[in-house]
């Protein structure tokens, strides 16, 4: 019969030794400053409130705010107005804030703003309607009409949902994501989902992708991107739409100089319609394993066909000796210059085709 108050004294102990070894581990709070400050006993609470030019700490993160309160049981704060927190590196400010200090989860409501300080003093920052900081994970969430900046990389885009671990640097961004690479020509880049990693030095977007830069826009099913090494990688079945030529292939590397495209490369089945001049219809075709497209000023200079070439080429049809020509051979050249005509044609290599004028038909064969 005495086992019982025996057993409940010793869990009655356990609970007060849990109860106060959570409340040692809690960061302790300090209280700067405010107008006026209330306590109020509430049921099974203890309430401080803290009105007008609110400052207070706990452990060595720092709030302001116009107003607070402070829940003893629940380890709650609220603030609103003008809400600002500082920890390290970080800067977080809404018009509503809550801190669950047992979790150390900080969640932020209207007008969202986190700027994350770089060593080399740029900045990262998120805008957004609501976000969330999880401080012991190091974790940043936002949602609605978000939009970011990174200050090194040039780097900014939107986003309805944001996912970004500051240890790491991985971020993911969905909801009709887009990132924009910023200079003279940006690259914009769009898809169903973009992840991100530290300091944007690369990029993967997958599903519906689309890279717009400058007139040229690809589109295709993953996209990597690598900022630094500048060049970036299109999977799945890619097609690139431009002024002068339409290209599709099953993979596409495009390279950047100083974040201007250099050249484009297309690996198998290769296929590329292309314009005789500016502003001409695409009627001229090439089928081949490998092409190189070299570009300057953001135009296509020149076209590189290797390995199984097979062209259909249509001369401009303002000329007067327009032609058509079908050859194969193992590797053609299209030469472009800056009126964006074409200014030669060249063929290596086992030719073998035709030439079809109005009135005559010249075979060109190598045997």
């Amino acid at each position: 019969m005495k086992i019982l108050p025996i057993l409940t004294g010793s869990v009655l102990l356990l609970l007060s030794f849990t109860i106060l070894r959570a409340e040692q581990e809690l960061r302790p709070y300090r209280l700067v400053n405010a107008d006026r400050l209330f306590v109020d006993r509430l049921e099974n609470e203890y309430l401080t409130r803290l009105n007008g030019n609110v400052h207070f700490f706990y452990g060595e993160t720092e709030f302001f705010s116009d107003q607070a309160e402070i829940y003893e049981e629940q380890k709650l704060v609220r603030m609103i107005g003008n809400v600002q927190v500082l920890e390290d590196s970080l800067f977080l400010s809404a018009n509503h804030v809550e801190y669950f200090r047992l979790d150390e989860e900080i969640t932020l409501v209207g007008d969202v703003y986190i700027r994350e300080e770089h060593q080399d003093g740029t900045i990262r920052t998120f805008q957004s309607v609501r976000g969330q900081y999880l401080r012991n994970e190091q974790q940043i969430y936002a949602w609605q009409d978000i939009f970011f900046y990174d200050e090194r990389e040039n780097v900014q885009g939107s986003c309805n949902y944001l996912d970004y671990n500051l240890e790491s640097g991985y971020g993911l961004i969905t909801n009709n994501p887009q990132i924009e690479v910023v200079g003279d020509q940006p690259l914009t880049i769009t898809a169903e989902q973009i992840e991100f990693y530290r300091d944007f030095n690369r990029l993967a977007a997958s599903f519906n992708v689309n890279t717009q830069y400058e007139e040229n826009l690809v589109i295709s099913d993953f996209l990597l991107y690598f900022t630094d090494d500048e060049y970036a990688v299109f999977l799945g079945e890619p097609s690139l739409t431009g002024e002068m030529a339409d290209a599709s292939a099953e993979t596409f590397y495009l390279h950047f100089t100083e974040r201007r495209i250099s050249h484009a490369t297309l690996e198998n089945d290769c296929l590329v319609y292309f314009a005789s001049r500016e502003g001409g219809a695409k009627q001229s075709r090439i089928n081949c394993e490998l092409m190189e497209l070299v570009f300057q000023e953001g135009e296509i200079r020149e076209m590189q066909a290797y390995d199984n070439v097979k062209s259909h080429y249509v001369s401009d049809p303002d000329n007067r000796d327009h032609f058509v020509n079908y050859t194969e051979s193992n590797k053609l050249i299209v030469k472009f210059n800056s009126d964006n005509q074409i200014e030669s044609v060249d063929f290596y290599g086992q030719v073998r085709g035709q030439y079809k004028f109005s009135d005559k038909t010249i075979d060109n064969s190598e045997e």
